[in-house]
């Protein structure tokens, strides 16, 4: 497990113009390197391009650095063409999701035409035997053909869009696209901030044979000063480091060679000022919860986590709802809102001893079914940040040493609501993490046996009675179809 420290803020103004000028030029020549490397193994893994020489020795030679600048140009270049290579096969799968989707739907609206076609046949046939009515002929003129009309059309821009996502898969399949550094989209709009956005970075990656951890960065503990190696000088920078500076220092003081000594720091240029953030390798703690205590279930929702914990038995012994106003807000704010109540929610794991039962949810396919979805759901599930809140509670969870139980989904939410709602007093969602927190310690619910004859055998009797709700016109489908579902488990 991996944690950052960063620290203060170096003004350039504050420095001598020859330290500045040489962090600036280190900046260009690491990046320089990184392109030059990408691009050689871009060229050899999807065009066989070899040389005799190796990556190290060429960049060394080109550049007239030594070899720790280039050693760390291509491991960050490595790095980042395999994952280009999984974003590659992650659009590839995608898009063949996209593809199967539109032609199951250009199948469908090609069954609904024929059967559109077949009633104009027989219209048709009926007036060569001079049979046809005006009753038929409105029919024809005011039904039929402009729903034969409209359904060419929708299956024309279907075959458009099917056209088009064949397209993108035949690109995707060719290989994977050269990266550009510092994005395409400002290198069409303002050349200044492309050019920034390729030089703002340098990552010096970490070594444990040695006292400071890194070959260019030695932080000097004792005086608090970083010394720099450039390549023209040594820049000496008062630092201090906040947030897990005393896990850097505990690497950094590890004996020579020791798994965890290596420490990586990256220089982050923000124009007027940089940054140096240190990356250290830490050890996750051991699991501290144990499963005879109970557990305690969460049901993410859009703006709010509701909680229960459970005893040994699996009653319920507390509940409560996290609200998280993310609506309206900046994706600072809504990451700093999220690692809030991750915070709260393992506090209470490592209070209580009880390990974290969470549901096993992904909802990218859904989102990839956006377009064929209600606007008000497509909103939701766009601004829901799910995976974003789940990865914040597992990380925070992996560092306090809680365990973390990932449940199936299925039935979670009808289950509460048919089951512990009415008798326990508490909302929907609420009854659903007290369902999550059982089926984290392996209590099974008899209700999910009793709903899988109901739709089995009974689903039939629940549409006659929304059917006759809907004409009374007192509910809607759903609601009637709920009533129904709760009155035959009375």
């Amino acid at each position: 497990m991996k944690c950052l420290s960063y620290s203060n803020r170096f003004y350039y103004k504050e420095l001598s113009e020859e330290d500045a000028n040489c962090i600036k030029k280190d900046l260009i020549l690491y990046n320089s390197m990184l392109h030059t490397a990408y691009k050689k193994l871009y060229l050899t893994c999807f065009h066989g391009v070899k040389d005799a020489v190796s990556l190290q020795k060429q960049l060394k030679v080109k550049y007239g650095t030594n070899d720790y600048f280039p050693l760390s140009a291509i491991h960050e270049a490595r790095a980042l063409l395999k994952s280009n290579i999984e974003t590659n096969q992650r659009l590839k799968k995608a898009c063949t999701k996209r593809i199967e989707r539109i032609k199951e739907k250009i199948r469908k609206e090609n069954k609904t035409l024929q059967n559109w076609q077949k009633k104009k046949e027989q219209l048709i046939q009926k007036s060569k035997e001079h049979e046809t009515s005006e009753a038929d002929y409105l029919y024809e003129v005011q039904i039929v053909n402009p729903n034969i009309k409209q359904l060419k059309h929708r299956i024309g821009l279907l075959t458009f869009k099917l056209n088009r996502e064949t397209d993108k898969l035949n690109h995707l399949n060719i290989g994977v696209r050269a990266a550009c550094f510092g994005s395409r989209k400002k290198l069409h709009h303002d050349l200044e901030a492309y050019r920034y956005e390729r030089r703002k970075r340098m990552l010096i990656t970490g070594r444990r044979q040695g006292k400071y951890s890194n070959n260019l960065f030695k932080y000097h503990l004792e005086s608090g000063i970083m010394v720099y190696r450039g390549t023209k000088k040594e820049v000496h920078l008062p630092i201090r480091f906040y947030h897990h500076a005393e896990k850097l220092e505990r690497a950094v003081r590890l004996p020579h060679n020791t798994a965890g000594k290596a420490v990586a720091y990256e220089l982050y240029d923000h124009g007027e000022y940089f940054i140096i953030k240190a990356i250290i390798e830490v050890e996750p703690k051991m699991i501290m919860t144990k499963k005879e205590e109970g557990s305690i279930g969460i049901d993410i929702n859009v703006n709010h986590i509701a909680v229960a914990h459970i005893d040994r038995q699996g009653n319920l012994c507390r509940q409560q709802i996290l609200p998280m106003k993310l609506k309206g807000k900046t994706r600072n704010q809504r990451k700093h809102e999220i690692a809030e109540t991750a915070s709260r929610i393992i506090h209470e794991c490592v209070h209580t001893h009880k390990p974290l039962v969470m549901e096993a949810l992904d909802f990218s396919d859904k989102k990839q079914k956006q377009r064929y979805q209600p606007k008000g759901l497509n909103r939701m599930l766009s601004e829901f940040a799910y995976a974003q809140i789940s990865e914040a509670i597992e990380r925070k969870a992996v560092y306090e040493g809680i365990e973390v139980i990932k449940v199936d989904p299925a039935y979670t939410s009808l289950i509460g609501k048919l089951k512990y709602v009415r008798d326990k007093g508490m909302s929907v969602h609420q009854a659903a993490s007290y369902v999550i927190a059982r089926k984290g310690i392996g209590y099974k619910e008899k209700i999910l046996r009793e709903y899988r004859v109901f739709v089995k055998e009974k689903q039939t009797q629940a549409e006659q009675w929304a059917a006759i709700g809907k004409k009374v016109g007192k509910a809607s489908i759903k609601e009637c179809q709920l009533t129904a579902i709760l009155a035959l488990f009375r």
